[in-house]
């Protein structure tokens, strides 16, 4: 799964022009209704974050020292991501997983940079930030908090 981010990610661009045919349309949540579940879930993880007005909720687990990404670098990083019940979706701990931040879920633009090169964060995103109500990714990720662990390798 080693574009699965990427692809998925840049699939998004993809949903305004193409039409959802299934027949219950889904309707995204609020952020006040997935707090609970995001703040147990940083509790039962042991996670101290801080929130960010975007709703996404983060812990600095190392500032790095290297340069801070923008929306237009090319990063590098290692990854896993869960869902709130823990089962993990996706990772890349190969030190090859390289795009663009702009090309990424709204919550990896607001993370990362919080961070500078070197650094690693974790982060528990609200559906909204992440998939929302997107027909083209998997059902257990659709309209869901996420949480993601990151490690930032390289800024370009």
């Amino acid at each position: 799964m080693k574009y699965f981010l990427v692809a998925i990610f840049s699939s998004v661009l993809l949903v305004g022009c193409l039409k959802n045919d299934d027949p219950a349309p889904c309707t995204a949540k609020t952020l006040q209704s997935e707090m609970p579940t995001m703040t147990k879930y940083a509790t039962d993880s042991s996670i101290t974050t801080t929130a960010d007005p975007s709703g996404l909720l983060y812990q600095i687990v190392e500032p790095g020292t290297g340069a801070t990404p923008s929306v237009q670098s090319k990063i590098t990083v290692n990854y896993s991501g869960r869902r709130m019940d823990g089962v993990e979706f996706d990772k890349s701990f190969t030190g090859d997983q390289s795009f663009v931040l702009n090309s990424v879920i709204d919550a990896w633009k607001i993370a990362l940079p919080k961070i500078k090169e070197g650094g690693k964060i974790k982060f528990i995103t609200p559906s909204v930030l992440a998939y929302s109500c997107n027909p083209f990714v998997p059902t257990a990720l659709n309209n869901q908090p996420l949480y993601f662990y990151v490690e930032l390798l390289s800024v370009q």
